[in-house]
């Protein structure tokens, strides 16, 4: 819920704003007469599928659209100045100084060959003048001000993690402290941990600067707790704006219900959820009327003759459907998805089908149920670790090869016809595991059965279970190959596995095709994959999993690159071949409401180990590890009403290569215990937060040269090196340090040992991972917060 603190001063005006991409001989109208205001210290939501013209109409408010485009007509007012007719010498004293813009890729905004810190530099001096020492101490600040150590301002981009580098381009859109900042997609590429940590750093520094923020995004969650009014936007049009409690509880237009009500939440899933039939329009072609007329289920002649005028149904609520006023009458109609079967573009995708009753629900089917005590996968033990290359030293001296430990001790079952989710932060070990059960890796430890059988033979797959289980892949637009045609791309694992005659061939195809609901499959079966949108593209990637029939999918993060508004149907499909076809699927995913919403049970991986497993309404309603806890809180909330702490994330998932003592969440966890696995790197880590916060304890350990032995373990503090202070005072410094954290570190340390000259060593012990214990009905943690008290070994059944 976002507090109310916005001016009613009028800080930029967007008047009739269009702009044209020409290509070919083609106009396309990706910004199409819009019409916003945002007010002083006011967040504003700009929503909408891919291609609506979100990031065009953001870019051109700082005009930098690309050659290809221009704005032909409109208004840009900034502080009562219209940028459209601003010189390029006066924009240079307009961008980053009075607006800014936070990129959606941060690793793509970033150059590659230059420091962090030499960036932030570049752009202080380019537009201030301020001299190198003047620029460097900025930009420290600015580091404190984003949540970062300002030694980040030394490291490259590809040091420093996917959350990191969203923050030094936070930090660079606010070197200026300008007024405006433009955030596009400011936290699509990031897991849902590092997401609340930027959305939380962002409100704080608004409450501090004082900025207004466009955010552009397709999470409508983000919107709900971030932003006072929300822009909706659909084939370069502005279909609905208000406060963002009025269109959340009232909405006007039935393109904003169906976004909505498509919108996976850890509440909607629950239920069901609405998929909104067909795509948008071809902007490069004249929309006469309602430009969503085609995909809408209550659109009449008129919203397909004549463009509808924006009809204010509250005061500051305007919504541009011809029936705004009767729009009450459509709220809850608009939550069923046979409602979005009546559109215009649902039928034509119905229509003509040959074999549309071949897979129609129902048809064939078997209504599996799923089978956990027939396990059809058995993974015991796995570990994949990948090698690192020594350093020429490290040969020298024969120290032990070093290793990334991507999954290192999982054990899991998959039974019949049963969904089993994997959910994680990235660097978990979901996509490893993943690539692991369908042979892509093969496993550096443990075993896999597949009905029985190892999976792998002489460190390569089974050739025999190469059919038997398939993989979905999740960038539709690069595991598709752009040569073949549809019928090609499904028809190809066919012909690999040799199966059937020519003519069962193509039957199968169709059947694949409209089993993932491409009707009629003989319109798609000539086209190639530029010819397909997103998620048809996905559609077809699917079908050629399952045109073989396999017992195992593996689905790999299927919907996370699809609009909001067809998700559901891909979601869907997944709970069909389970009913229908008896399949067994692994859905990997960070996205726990897309997990609920599917899976049977959810398996909780954290840096290569399975930190929780159950049934998936026993986890999300019941989470007992700490690390579920977090991933749970930090799910933004559909509810502009719902109040939530942003969590407290205490950092990024360590290395996989060092790996951490003990619990390996233990460092980031708010109920860790003294016995949970602290070492000298947690310490460190105290010691030099310290320091940069410029406490008393940490300016008397400035000078102090605190490093950890090879292991992580221990510390070791060299108190000569310039420091006058005593052994004793150093080390009382470093004991408060750790006392005055809520983490029990200090009650960790097993010895201090005092060595002359001026050394000392702080020693921890060695801590084993966790078992994991039952916390219920099939549903176990590997916490120590449920190790049995009275000394008895807990017992282990098949997870």
């Amino acid at each position: 819920m976002v507090e109310t603190m916005r001016d009613t001063d009028t800080l930029l005006e967007i008047d009739r704003l269009s702009t044209y991409y020409y290509s070919r001989g083609a106009e396309v109208r990706a910004v199409d007469e819009v019409s916003l205001t945002v007010g002083a210290r006011e967040n504003l939501g700009l929503v909408g599928e891919s291609g609506c013209g979100k990031t065009t109409l953001s870019k051109s408010l700082l005009r930098i659209i690309p050659d290809t485009a221009r704005i032909t007509g409109g208004e840009i007012r900034l502080n009562g100045r219209d940028i459209v007719t601003l010189k390029e010498a006066e924009l240079d004293r307009v961008r980053w100084r009075e607006i800014s813009m936070i990129a959606q890729s941060a690793m793509n905004s970033l150059d590659p060959v230059y420091t962090a810190g030499e960036q932030m530099i570049e752009t202080l001096q380019v537009h201030t003048g301020m001299t190198r020492q003047e620029a460097w101490r900025r930009s420290e600040e600015l580091f404190l001000m984003v949540g970062l150590d300002p030694g980040r301002l030394r490291a490259y981009p590809h040091q420093l993690s996917g959350g990191m580098r969203q923050r030094v381009v936070i930090a660079l859109a606010l070197a200026l402290n300008p007024k405006l900042i433009v955030a596009d997609e400011p936290t699509t590429a990031l897991d849902v941990v590092v997401q609340d940590g930027i959305i939380k750093q962002l409100e704080e520094i608004q409450k501090r600067s004082g900025n207004s923020i466009i955010l552009v995004t397709h999470d409508v969650s983000l919107v709900a707790e971030m932003c006072h009014r929300v822009a909706v936007m659909y084939a370069g049009r502005l279909m609905e704006v208000g406060t963002t409690d009025e269109v959340f509880n009232h909405p006007a237009h039935p393109y904003t219900m169906g976004l909505l009500n498509a919108y996976p939440t850890l509440e909607s899933a629950r239920g069901e959820l609405v998929s909104i039939p067909g795509a948008p329009p071809d902007l490069a072609t004249r929309i006469p009327g309602c430009p969503f007329a085609e995909r809408c289920p209550f659109a009449t002649e008129l919203c397909r003759t004549e463009r509808p005028p924006e009809i204010e149904v509250e005061p500051g609520h305007r919504s541009a459907c011809h029936y705004a006023r009767e729009a009450a009458g459509y709220r809850n109609a608009a939550q069923d998805q046979k409602t979005w079967e009546q559109s215009a573009a649902a039928r034509k995708m119905r229509a003509g089908s040959v074999v549309a009753a071949m897979t129609a629900p129902g048809a064939g089917t078997r209504n599996a149920a799923p089978d956990r005590d027939t396990p059809i996968l058995e993974i015991n033990g796995v570990q994949r670790w990948f090698p690192l290359r020594a350093a020429p030293l490290d040969r020298l001296l024969r120290r032990p090869r070093r290793h990334v430990h991507a999954v290192d001790g999982v054990s899991i079952n998959v039974g019949r016809a049963e969904i089993l989710g994997l959910a994680g932060e990235s660097g978990s070990g979901k996509s490893t595991l993943g690539e692991v059960i369908t042979g892509l890796q093969e496993n550096t430890g443990g075993s896999l059965l597949f009905e029985g059988e190892p999976i792998f033979q002489k460190g390569r797959i089974r050739p025999a279970l190469r059919r038997r289980i398939q993989m979905a892949f999740q960038d539709p637009y690069e595991t598709l190959n752009p040569r073949f045609t549809v019928y090609h791309t499904v028809l190809e694992p066919l012909s690999n596995f040799e199966i059937g005659s020519k003519s069962d061939r193509r039957a199968k195809v169709i059947e694949a095709l409209t089993r993932v609901e491409l009707n009629p499959p003989e319109a798609y079966l000539d086209r190639y994959p530029h010819e397909l949108s997103g998620g048809q593209r996905q559609r077809v990637a699917i079908a050629r999993a399952i045109v073989v029939e396999p017992h195992l999918l593996l689905a790999d993060e299927p919907v996370s690159m699809l609009d909001v508004s067809i998700r559901a149907g891909v979601l869907n499909l997944f709970r069909r071949f389970r009913s229908e076809l008896g399949m067994s699927i692994v859905y990997v995913s960070h996205d726990l409401a897309t997990i609920r919403y599917i899976c049977d049970r959810t398996a909780i991986l954290y840096l290569g180990r399975v930190a929780e497993i159950g049934p998936t309404e026993e986890v999300i309603e019941n989470a007992r590890h700490p690390y579920t806890r977090l991933l749970l809180s930090a799910v933004p909330r559909a509810n502009p009403q719902a109040a939530r702490a942003h969590v407290d994330a205490r950092g990024e998932i360590p290395s996989a290569v060092d790996l951490p003592n003990g619990c390996r969440f233990h460092g980031r966890c708010s109920r860790a215990m003294e016995h949970c696995g602290w070492e000298g790197r947690d310490v460190q880590a105290l010691l030099t937060a310290a320091i940069n916060q410029e406490t008393p304890d940490g300016l008397l350990l400035r000078d102090s040269g605190a490093t950890v032995t090879t292991d992580g373990l221990d510390l070791v503090v060299l108190a000569g090196r310039g420091n006058t202070s005593s052994l004793e005072a150093v080390r009382a410094a470093i004991e408060g340090i750790m006392k005055s954290t809520d983490r029990p570190v200090e009650r960790s340390v097993s010895e201090v040992v005092t060595r002359e000259p001026g050394t000392l060593r702080f020693r921890f012990e060695r801590r084993p991972d966790p078992e994991d214990f039952t916390v219920g009905d099939r549903h176990r943690a590997a916490c120590l917060l449920y190790a049995p008290t009275d000394g008895d070994a807990a017992g282990k059944p098949p997870l």
